[in-house]
C-alpha cells in the first residue's frame, strides 16, 4: 500500500504542537497562537564612558534582536573597554595604555579592528602595510628591486644606506621623510634616495603622488634600512646573506610578534574578555535561533547591580522598573504578549548579594510564570574555575557549609523552580592563531596554553540552553524536548582546539572547560544545577538534567518523591507556564463580560479540555495535538477584592515527558 502524503509528511516534519484561544473580530472567531518571547537582560555597554549620565532604569526598553539587526543593537549599545588597566609591552620602560576602545560591530573584535582601534598598534600596523607595499612594488619592478638589495649589501652598501638614514632618519628619531627635499630622477648616476623615488615617481606627478611615495621609501629606510646599518656598524662582523625581499619578510615578522604580545594583553584583560564573551553568547543565541512572528529574542541593557539596586528599592515587588517591563507591560498591556523565557548574562555564586538577587528575580518569574536562566558562578562551589570541579570527593558536602544557609534557604522556596544555573563555562571561539583561527591582515599568534586556560574565551552557557529552548519550541511549537542526546539537548558545532601535550600526544582540548562525568553530573543535578556535558574527542555536548534550583520536598512514598523531583524541571516548568499564560490573556480579553466565579472556572475548564489526552499509549504525533495527561482548573475569589479571581491549575503534561503520578500546580492571578 503506498505510504499517504500525510504520514509522508508526519515522517520528514517533527509533530508540533498548536495551542490557541479564540477571539472575536468583526462577529468571526479567530484562533491565535502567542509567540515565544525570550528576554535577555545583560550588560552590554561595558565600561561606559559617562556612567553618571546614563538613561536611568526606567529609561530604558527591551529591543527586538534577530540577525538582521544585531550589529544595530550592537551599536547602539556601544561596548567600550578602557585600556588603562592593560600593560604596554612594546614601550620602554613599560606602563600602561590609555584610552579605550569602542565596538560598532561584532567584527570590531576581531584582532585587526583591535589593531587599528589602539593608536599604538595603529602605527606599527601601517608601518607593517607600507613596506609590504614596497617589497610587492620591487616585485614587479626589477629596477627597484636591484636598488633595495644593493642598499642591503653589507660590503658595498654602506654608503648608500648612510645617504638614506641621513635624509630620512633625523637624529631626533622623528617621522620626517614626508618633508625630504629629495627630486625623483631615473639617471643611473643621480643620488639613490632620488633614484628610489624615481621608481613612483616622476616630474608630472601630482604633490599627493610624490608625497605618498616618500613615505613609502621613507618608511622603508626606517623600518629596514637604518636597524641593518646599526647592526653592521656595531658588528662589522654581522652577516647577511639574504636579499631585501627577505629583509622586509624578517621584519613584518618582528612587527607581528609585537602586535601578537600587545594584542594577547588586550584580548586577555578582564574587562575585554567579560564584554566579548557577552556579545559572543548573545551572537551565539540569536544566528542559531530562528526568529519570527512566533519567536522573538529581546534584550534589556543593565548591570546586574542596576537590576539588584531598583528590586531592592522598590516597595513591593511589583513596583520595580523589571516587573513593569516583563509584567505590566505585556500581561498588563490589551495585545501584548507575555514572556515565556528570561536570561541573565550574569553568573551567580553565593554572597549575600547574588541570593538577594536571585530571590527578587524569582518574584518576578514566578508572577510572570517566565523561568529565569542565568550561569553559575564557580566560587559557590569554592572553586577560582571549573577546571577544578572534578577535584572535591564530595560536592554535597561543599553545599553544607554555614557561609551556604542562604543558598539552602533559598532552594526551599517553592519559587525558586524557576530559576536554573547552568554550569560550566563553554569556549565561545578558538584562539587565534595560523592553524587555529587566522587572524584577516596580520600573522597574530594568541598567546593561551591548555594547562592554564584562563586566556581562553569562555562565556556563560546560559545561552547554549536557551538556544536548545528556542528550537524546540521552533521545532515543535512545545519547549520539553531540551534533554538527552537524542531528546533535543545536543550542543554541536563548539570549537575544537586540538594541542600537543607534555607528553608528545596530541589531544581535543575540552570546550566546556571541564569534562563532567555521569557520576557528577548526577551530583550537580541533584545540588539543583544543569551541567553541560562534553562528548570525549568531539566538538559535541549535551544536557541531560534539567533540574532547576528548587530543592523538591521529601515525601514517604517513591513515586511521591520522584514527582516533587520531576515536578521542579525545567522542561515541565516551561510546559506548565505556556499554559499558564494562554489562561491569562484569555481572561484579559473577557475583561467586562460580567463573569461569575463558577461561569470563569466552566470556561477555563472547557478550553484547557481539548488539549487532553487520556491514552497513555498514544503515538507522538496524536500526542502534539493533545499535550496534557490530565488538567483542570480552579478559580476562587481573592479575599477582599470584589471581581477578582485568582486560578489554580494542575496539569500533567505528557507530550516528549516523563509520567507524572500527579499534576504540577501552578497559581496565577486572573486580570480584572
Amino acid at each position: 500500500m503506498t505510504e499517504s502524503i500525510q504520514k509522508r509528511l508526519l515522517r520528514i516534519r517533527p509533530p508540533r504542537v498548536r495551542i490557541t484561544y479564540d477571539v472575536e473580530t468583526g462577529g468571526a472567531i479567530e484562533k491565535r497562537e502567542l509567540p515565544f518571547i525570550v528576554g535577555v537582560f545583560a550588560d552590554l555597554s561595558a565600561d561606559r564612558e559617562d556612567p553618571e549620565n546614563f538613561p536611568p532604569l526606567k529609561e530604558r526598553t527591551m529591543v527586538d534582536i534577530d540577525r538582521d539587526n544585531f550589529n544595530d543593537v550592537l551599536k547602539t549599545a556601544a561596548p567600550r573597554v578602557k585600556l588603562s588597566g592593560v600593560d604596554d609591552v612594546l614601550s620602554d620602560p613599560p606602563g600602561k595604555l590609555s584610552g579605550a576602545i569602542v565596538f560598532k560591530t561584532l567584527d570590531d573584535f576581531e584582532p585587526l579592528n583591535i589593531v587599528t582601534a589602539v593608536p599604538l598598534l595603529n602605527e606599527r600596523y601601517v608601518a607593517r602595510t607600507e613596506i609590504r607595499m614596497v617589497q610587492a612594488r620591487s616585485e614587479t619592478d626589477d629596477v627597484l628591486a636591484a636598488l633595495l638589495d644593493a642598499v642591503t649589501v653589507p660590503a658595498t652598501g654602506g654608503a648608500l644606506r648612510d645617504k638614506l638614514v641621513a635624509t630620512y632618519v633625523p637624529a631626533d628619531g622623528a617621522d620626517k621623510w614626508k618633508a625630504a627635499a629629495v627630486t625623483p630622477s631615473l639617471d643611473p648616476t643621480a643620488e639613490v634616495d632620488a633614484k628610489l623615488l624615481g621608481r613612483w615617481v616622476n616630474d608630472q606627478s601630482t604633490p599627493e603622488e610624490k608625497e605618498a611615495a616618500q613615505i613609502l621609501v621613507g618608511r622603508f629606510v626606517a623600518e629596514v634600512v637604518a636597524p641593518l646599518n646599526d647592526k653592521l656598524k656595531a658588528d662589522p662582523d654581522f652577516q647577511v646573506t639574504r636579499g631585501a625581499t627577505a629583509l622586509i619578510d624578517a621584519r613584518v615578522g618582528e612587527i607581528d610578534a609585537a602586535l601578537s604580545r600587545q594584542l594577547s594583553a588586550i584580548m586577555h584583560a578582564e574587562n575585554f574578555q567579560t564584554i566579548e564573551a557577552t556579545w559572543r553568547g548573545m551572537f551565539y543565541l540569536v544566528s542559531r535561533t530562528e526568529t519570527g512572528t512566533m519567536l522573538k529574542l529581546r534584550v534589556f541593557n543593565a548591570t546586574r547591580q542596576e537590576l539588584l539596586k531598583d528590586m531592592e528599592k522598590a516597595v513591593e515587588f511589583d513596583q520595580s522598573t523589571i516587573f513593569k517591563l516583563i509584567y505590566e507591560a505585556e500581561y498588563g498591556t490589551y495585545g501584548g504578549a507575555p514572556y515565556s523565557l528570561l536570561l541573565g548574562g550574569y553568573e551567580f555564586g553565593g554572597a549575600g548579594e547574588d541570593i538577594r538577587f536571585l530571590r527578587k528575580i524569582t518574584e518576578v518569574a514566578a508572577a510572570a510564570h517566565a523561568p529565569f536562566l542565568a550561569a553559575a558562578d564557580p566560587r559557590l562551589f569554592g572553586l577560582d574555575g571549573y577546571d577544578k570541579l572534578a577535584k572535591p570527593r564530595d560536592l554535597a558536602k561543599i553545599f553544607e557549609g554555614a557561609d551556604l544557609g542562604e543558598w539552602r534557604e533559598f532552594r526551599q522556596l517553592e519559587d525558586s523552580r524557576y530559576v536554573s544555573l547552568v554550569l560550566p563555562h563553554v569556549l565561545l571561539r578558538l584562539p587565534y592563531g595560523e592553524k587555529t583561527l587566522p587572524a584577516e591582515g596580520i600573522n597574530f599568534a594568541e598567546d593561551v596554553a591548555a594547562q592554564d586556560n584562563r586566556k581562553f574565551l569562555w562565556g556563560n552557557a546560559a545561552y547554549v540552553l536557551a538556544e536548545r529552548i528556542t528550537n524546540a519550541f521552533a521545532l515543535y511549537s512545545w519547549t520539553a524536548a531540551i534533554r538527552g542526546v537524542e531528546g533535543g539537548g545536543l550542543v554541536e558545532g563548539l570549537p575544537q582546539y586540538v594541542f600537543d601535550t607534555d607528553a608528545g600526544t596530541r589531544e581535543l582540548f575540552c570546550p566546556t572547560e571541564v569534562s563532567i562525568t555521569d557520576r557528577r553530573e548526577k551530583e550537580l543535578n541533584d545540588l539543583g544545577f544543569i551541567a553541560l556535558c562534553h562528548c570525549k574527542g568531539a566538538g559535541k555536548a549535551a544536557f541531560f538534567g534539567g533540574q532547576t534550583t528548587n530543592l523538591p520536598k521529601k515525601y514517604i512514598t517513591d513515586d511521591a518523591n520522584a514527582n516533587a523531583r520531576i515536578s521542579a524541571m525545567l522542561p515541565y516548568i516551561l510546559a506548565a507556564s505556556r499554559f499558564a499564560h494562554y489562561i491569562k490573556v484569555i481572561m484579559r480579553d473577557k475583561i467586562g463580560t460580567f463573569l461569575t466565579r463558577g461561569n470563569v472556572e466552566s470556561f477555563l475548564n472547557t478550553w484547557i479540555a481539548q488539549y487532553v489526552l487520556l491514552d497513555d499509549n498514544a503515538t507522538q504525533e496524536v500526542k502534539a495535538s493533545y499535550p496534557l495527561r490530565q488538567a483542570s482548573v480552579v478559580v476562587t475569589e481573592v479575599p477582599g477584592e470584589p471581581g477578582a479571581y485568582r486560578a489554580t491549575v494542575f496539569l500533567k503534561p505528557h507530550f516528549q515527558l516523563e509520567e507524572l503520578t500527579t499534576s504540577i500546580r501552578l497559581v496565577a492571578n486572573l486580570p480584572k
